[in-house]
């Protein structure tokens, strides 16, 4: 909802695009000029919805401190250039949504509201009318189209460049060594005071040695454990040597299959581990990753293509930022 809203505020201020050249995307007049790109003033409120987009769902401005705020604002900046200078791009090559296009992104929209009603209302509380909400989709298409065209058509990644990818690199297909991890956890708030952290630590050392004392583990950790964990008798499933915290992996670096640690501190509280298995490293196969690898490749090669794209886009623009944004 509040993205959808972000946008029908948005489209009440854009202008009508013009397939011979780039046009302001807010009427003159309006709210002040916080950047120009290439003569294209963008306005503060855009700015705003596009803050507004970048902060979570629930937050507010208030709870959010003026370093923050600083650093969302300078975010939004650099999106609202970059998605311009494509705009500009699109219009450059004559590229335009048809009407039908517009069409179905406006169903879309309306689908993102329980009902018409909701969405005619959300446009009038927005400010907003379905002839500006059609040319900021128009506009947010011929973004959509360009990129399309420049980048999407270029990147991608086929079975042939997949297989090469892996046979000439081996090494980046290595699952390391694993270890099937048990934990009993005495949780402690980091903020309890000395006392409390005491009597933890004596909780934990007393659950050592009824554990060393043949206690089964997966008892014990369901009867004392503070972590989720307790309801699988501490089972925290295979994890990669090299992931675990620093404590965790100095404590199972050498210990033996089915033995219990000494107790280890971390900032949550104190805990024991158990290592039930350890799977050696092992390579994989080009048939282990052949059903993703080609979509990977060819995310990771659109993202750097495009990267580079709107890098040159900006290196030959004119853009002058206003202070007083």
């Amino acid at each position: 909802m509040r993205t959808t809203l972000t946008l029908a505020c948005a489209a009440a201020l854009a202008v009508t695009t013009s397939a011979q050249r780039a046009v302001p995307s807010h009427q003159t007049g309006g709210p002040a000029e916080v950047v120009r790109v290439n003569g294209v003033p963008l306005m503060r409120d855009r700015l705003d919805a596009a803050v507004g987009a970048l902060l979570p769902q629930q937050s507010f401005h208030r709870n959010v401190s003026a370093s923050r705020m600083t650093e969302l604002r300078t975010q939004a900046l650099d999106t609202l250039v970059n998605e311009e200078l494509q705009y500009q791009a699109g219009v450059r090559l004559g590229i335009r949504p048809t009407a039908a296009e517009i069409d179905a992104a406006v169903s879309t929209l309306r689908k993102s509201f329980p009902s018409a009603q909701g969405f005619e209302a959300a446009l009038r509380k927005a400010g907003a009318t379905m002839a500006g909400a059609r040319r900021e989709l128009a506009r947010s298409l011929t973004i959509e189209k360009t990129v399309a065209r420049q980048i999407t058509a270029h990147c991608s990644v086929t079975a042939v460049d997949a297989r090469r990818y892996f046979d000439q690199n081996h090494d980046r297909f290595v699952v390391p060594e694993q270890l099937h991890v048990y934990a009993i956890t005495i949780g402690v708030d980091p903020s309890a005071s000395s006392k409390e952290w005491a009597d933890a630590k004596t909780k934990a050392q007393d659950v050592l040695t009824q554990l060393r004392a043949g206690a089964a583990f997966d008892e014990t950790a369901r009867k004392y454990s503070t972590d989720a964990s307790r309801a699988k008798g501490g089972d925290m499933g295979f994890v990669h040597r090299g992931s675990l915290s620093d404590q965790f992996e100095a404590a199972t670096k050498n210990l033996p299959v089915g033995q219990v640690s000494d107790v280890v501190q971390t900032i949550y509280g104190f805990h024991i581990v158990r290592v039930g298995e350890i799977r050696p490293p092992h390579a994989k196969t080009f048939a282990d990753v052949e059903p993703t690898l080609a979509a990977d490749l060819t995310t990771t090669r659109c993202a750097e293509m495009k990267a580079a794209w709107i890098a040159e886009l900006r290196r030959a623009a004119r853009i002058v930022v206003v202070q007083s944004q």
